[in-house]
């Protein structure tokens, strides 16, 4: 009995560290944002979307969304700081829908599959975030 108490301990305080642990992520500008995607690809001559792509960054350091065919989950997380945008690569994961790679939603995918792993600087203005990543590629989103 006294072994069983112990783990229960040991247990609740292992959450209670995990929560704060998830309360000290740094989110920037970026906490409860939900935006749409408008364009993606080369920065001087981005790419208007052909399907519907969400983002959203909650307050306590998650993200999820869809790419355009596949969703990715809330349980991936970010950290905005200082203009950088980061993800937490092994938390993030994309439903398996297949995606043609020859569709709009296919190309859309892969885009955002090959990038977000990667980060990205960013800019937020009056509702426009733009991701500004390594490559000279951006991602284009605008509140709802």
């Amino acid at each position: 009995m006294v072994r069983w108490a112990l783990w229960s301990v040991v247990a609740a305080l292992g959450v209670v560290f995990l929560a704060l642990l998830m309360l000290n992520r740094e989110t920037g500008d970026l906490g409860g944002t939900s935006l749409r995607l408008v364009a993606y690809g080369p920065a001087d001559a981005p790419i208007p979307v052909d399907a519907p792509a969400t983002i959203t960054f909650e307050a306590n350091g998650r993200v999820g969304g869809h790419t355009g065919c596949k969703g990715f989950s809330g349980s991936g997380s970010y950290r905005a700081a200082n203009g950088r945008l980061s993800f937490a690569d092994d938390e993030r994961a994309f439903t398996t829908q297949f995606c043609d790679p020859a569709s709009a939603e296919g190309a859309q995918d892969a885009f955002f599959r090959e990038h977000l792993p990667g980060g990205a600087d960013y800019t937020l203005t009056n509702g426009r975030l733009i991701l500004h990543f390594d490559d000279g590629q951006v991602a284009e989103y605008v509140t709802p």
